[in-house]
């Protein structure tokens, strides 16, 4: 817990026992995230027509299709806000490690929080409001591929970047950019 408080990159200096636990979470996950898509794909449907279909249901198709429940819509919802939340809050703490530039930073932390957050909201905007909210459903998707990549894949490289001394520690690098 103590890198997580320390100012500026920490990630160079962390333990060998440290950077392997860290490593491997950043695995799991990426393997979670990977598997958030599949399912997401195959369960939902990457389109429009296909995401309408399984939140607000269809009658006329092929095979018939109910809308969600309320509770069903409130245990994803529940489910899904605290272990996205978690992830994120590890992942977000890893990232502001890195040294890149605040902005930068601190925008890629905002784009994943907001995409996150889009996405616990549009399945009740869909069922509840209208199909056009798919449109936010397919955004929060691609918002949170595209930010999750960089907290994930970021910390990794600066993690074993350079080879660590004697004593399993990181030999001294630079120091994070500021601003």
């Amino acid at each position: 817990m103590k890198n997580f408080i320390r100012k500026g990159t920490w990630l160079e200096q962390t333990s060998l026992e440290i950077r392997w636990i860290y490593s491997l979470f950043l695995v799991f996950a990426f393997v979670g995230h990977l598997t958030f898509v599949m399912i997401s794909v195959y369960r939902v449907g990457p389109g429009y027509q296909e995401i309408v279909r399984h939140y607000r249901g269809d009658e006329g198709g092929d095979e018939m299709a109910f809308p969600k429940e309320f509770l069903t819509l409130l245990e994803v919802t529940h489910f899904h806000a605290y272990i996205e939340g978690i992830v994120l809050l590890v992942l977000a703490h890893l990232f502001a490690a890195v040294p890149i530039q605040q902005k930068i930073r601190l925008g890629i932390i905002a784009a994943a929080f907001g995409a996150t957050f889009l996405d616990l909201g549009s399945p009740w905007l869909i069922r509840y409001l209208s199909p056009q909210a798919a449109y936010a459903q397919i955004a929060a998707w691609i918002g949170m591929g595209v930010s999750y990549l960089p907290l994930t894949f970021f910390p990794l490289y600066y993690l074993w970047k350079s080879p660590p001394d004697k004593e399993g520690r990181k030999k001294k690098g630079h120091a994070a950019p500021q601003g």
